[in-house]
Order: C-alpha cells, then structure tokens, then sequence
C-alpha cells in the first residue's frame, strides 16, 4: 500500500514517503506479489493536484492498472465524489472498466456517506477562532454549557462573530441533534445556516441556543468528500466499486467513520431502499473477504468461520458521536455506538451483546488464502 496524494504531508509540510516514487519502481515492487499468488495492492491516489483533473486521473489509473498487472493481484483506492470535480468519479470508473478489460484488476472503494470533520463542544467548535471561546478551554463539558448560558458571555461571543454575515460561511455544517440522532444526510434543511435564517439570528446565536436546548449535546458534521448523495447511490450500486475506506481509526479528534456500515444498513437499505437487505449485507460481508482473500468467512455455510452479527434490522440506529478521554495520558476521541445489535460472534464466542463487549478476546491476525 502506498500514498500518492498531496494532501497527506508531515507536519512541518514534507510529502510522507512514496508520494513520489517513479513508475517503475512501484511496478517493480508490485511485481512481488505475482510470485506468492496472494495479497492486494492499494493506494491513495493522487486524482488532487496541478493540472487538468481528467488526464491527471486517466494518468494515475493507468499507473495503478500496471501495478496491478504486474502483481496479477487486485488494486483498490479510494474513490469518492468532490464539489470541485464532480464528474470525475464517473470518469475514474471509465478509466477503470478500459484497465480491467485489458488484464487489470482495479476495485475502488467508497463510503456509505460524506467523511468529514465532526464538532462538539465536548472537543472544539467551528468558532474556537473567534474572539472570547478561548474561555472554554480547560473545562469540562457541563462547564462549558454553564459558560455559554451566562448572559454576559454570551452577548460577548454574538458580538464576536460575524453577525448575519457570518451565516453564508456556515452552508456545510450540518446540525445532529439528540432526538434524531446521526443522520449525515447533509440535507440543508439541517445545516447551521438554515438554521440561524429560521430563527432570524446569526449562526453563532443560533449555534448557542442548540447548544442550550441539547444541555451540550448537538453536533456538526461538516463533509470535506461524499456529500454528493446521489453520486454514492450510483457508486453503491456499481459492480466495479466496494464498500469501505473509513477512517475509522485515524484523525480521531475530527472524523468518525466507524459508523459506516450502519448508516449503510439504516439508510442506504432500510430508509432509501436502495438494494435487498440481503445484498447490503454481502456488500459488507462476502464481498471483501472475496476481495482480500479470507475464503473461510464472510459467508453463513457449513465448514466457515463463525465470524457473525444478529441484528434488529428495524431497530438500527446511530446516537450522535460523544468525546471520550480513554486514550493514553488521557488524550481524547470521538467515539459513537451504535443501536439494533443484539450479538456480535468472533470464532463462534459471543464478543459483544447489546452494543457492550463481552470480555472475550478470540480475534487473530488473518492470512488470506
């Protein structure tokens, strides 16, 4: 696996390694694989950057289509739609079906919804740059809702913000509150900014009466990729594309993508309809195992690992993300549950029951076959 984007740097702004390795050195460490008749390529592409978006895609398909041919192994990126190009998913797929005609095997992969940044006031706001939220640092969630209730504070950060002005800049956030729990529709009905033109306020007294209403508790998704949601239907429904690329376990102090999978279930399947609950649970199960090689699971049949969740389907649900210190030296990250899940079997143990971890650890590394 490698990266090939600009966006991932250091720092002090230094591309990370392999950014900018050659061609041919990256078709010759692939060519490793040919012999050992197991494993998969991936990579974060760079489909960003310098110059016209269409050959800069068609280039970095053709570099992944010859890895991927010399490896005779499968290749998966990452592929989402993006505000600034929004064909050019499509136009990745094209590239795509003319590699994998001539003996490639690339897979991209997309998400279920937009990934983006998460706010809450229990970690930073989207107006900690404003003049007097420095107040709220060092305190813990109950005080901060007490800060923000004090009139004199408050009058201070309306006046700090950027009045009606201000509402335009907050299109993209999008509000989740308690009683709905995480949509990540990006629907604009939700967002900041309609919100504060119903109240007839600015965001940020708008952003402070949510804050008081939901003792704290409301949070902002504000998506950077994805938020085009009828461009994930049709990359969902795609036999080229798979379903993953979370980010489940980095950036976890702004991106919480571990609620994937059932936000798929409960919206994609059950709300939207979008294929049989059958076929959204193979798109979970079955078909990466296939793709990274574990032969032994990803299925329900005799002789398979007892790899396995029971689920109300009509009770899944997804409560708004909470800001957890349970890290070393009390660092903090988002964490969300997640409702309608009865057992989940590792190896045939019960590993969790009702949504709490049982105790038993009978996990192990995987070698595909």
């Amino acid at each position: 696996s490698t990266s090939r984007t600009g966006r991932h740097v250091t720092r002090d702004g230094r591309n990370v390694p392999g950014t900018w390795a050659v061609e041919r050195e990256l078709v010759a460490l692939s060519s490793v694989l040919r012999a050992h008749g197991r494993g998969v390529l991936g990579c974060a592409p760079r489909f960003d950057g310098e110059g016209p978006g269409t050959d800069r895609a068609q280039s970095e398909v053709a570099i992944m289509a010859e890895m991927s041919r010399a490896a005779g192994r499968p290749f998966t990126f990452n592929l989402t739609n993006v505000l600034s190009a929004p064909n050019q998913w499509r136009e990745v797929l094209d590239f795509v079906a003319e590699a994998n005609a001539t003996g490639a095997n690339l897979r991209p992969q997309t998400t279920s919804r937009s990934i983006g940044v998460i706010f809450s006031l229990a970690h930073h706001t989207p107006f900690g740059h404003l003049p007097g939220w420095n107040i709220l640092e060092g305190k813990t969630l109950e005080e901060r809702v007490a800060v923000l209730r004090d009139p004199a504070v408050r009058a201070q950060l309306i006046a700090g913000g950027d009045g009606r002005a201000g509402i335009e800049g907050c299109r993209e956030f999008f509000v989740m509150m308690p009683e709905r729990g995480a949509r990540y529709d990006c629907n604009p009905a939700e967002s900041l900014a309609a919100h504060a033109e119903r109240s007839g306020t600015s965001a940020v007294e708008a952003y402070l009466d949510l804050i008081d209403e939901s003792n704290g508790a409301v949070t902002l998704n504000w998506p950077i990729l994805n938020q085009d949601f009828p461009a994930i239907s049709e990359m969902l429904t795609d036999p080229r594309m798979m379903l993953g690329l979370a980010d489940s376990g980095a950036h976890v102090g702004q991106i919480l993508d571990a609620s994937q999978p059932t936000f798929f279930l409960s919206y994609w399947i059950r709300e939207r309809g979008l294929m049989s609950i059958g076929e959204g649970v193979h798109q979970l199960t079955g078909r990466p195992a296939d793709l990274f090689g574990f032969g032994d699971r990803g299925r329900l049949v005799e002789g398979a690992k007892a790899d396995v969740n029971v689920f109300d389907f009509d009770a899944l649900a997804l409560p708004l993300p909470t800001f957890e210190h349970d890290f070393p030296a009390g660092a903090g990250r988002f964490v969300q549950r997640s409702r309608g899940y009865g057992w989940t079997l590792v190896n045939g143990e019960v590993f969790m029951e009702n949504g709490e971890h049982t105790g038993v650890l009978t996990g192990k590394p995987l070698l595909s076959s």
